[in-house]
């Protein structure tokens, strides 16, 4: 093995680049969507729960790998021409969101229940509920 040249240390650098921009926009886009899955996993509505359950079961429970694999090739058989580093973001978003989304989901369900009660008592509905007294803490 020989010394790392100019050209093999610019190969290198842009991998970087590319792992470090797909990492931040699949950790974003994953906090993002994630949000949205735990609330889904708090709601009142049963098929709200159920649905945001069986997603994170897909997600957590199937490996990354074929996740992207999935992503990039099941778009392309619905007749959608998507460069691989959208899929990859794609993908990354999706699997994110649903390990953060229990991350969420944790920090919502550690609100102490009186808080929760003393916002049903003062007529909230659950969208203001949450904005309002949930998710501030």
């Amino acid at each position: 093995m020989g010394v790392i040249g100019q050209n093999e240390m610019l190969f290198l650098l842009q991998g970087l680049k590319w792992t470090l921009l797909l990492s931040a926009i699949g950790f974003i886009g994953g906090g993002v969507f994630g949000l949205v899955i735990a609330l889904a996993r708090t709601s009142e509505l049963s098929a709200l729960r159920k649905t945001a359950a069986g997603y994170i079961s897909v997600f957590q429970g199937t490996p990354l790998l074929m996740q992207l694999f999935v992503v990039y090739y099941g778009i392309a058989l619905l007749g959608v021409s998507v460069e691989a580093w959208v899929a990859v973001a794609i993908a990354f978003t999706l699997h994110a969101s649903a390990f953060l989304g229990e991350v969420w989901r944790g920090g919502i369900q550690a609100i102490p229940k009186g808080q929760t009660e003393a916002a049903n008592a003062l007529g909230l509905h659950y969208v203001s509920r949450m904005k309002d007294v949930v998710l501030p803490q």
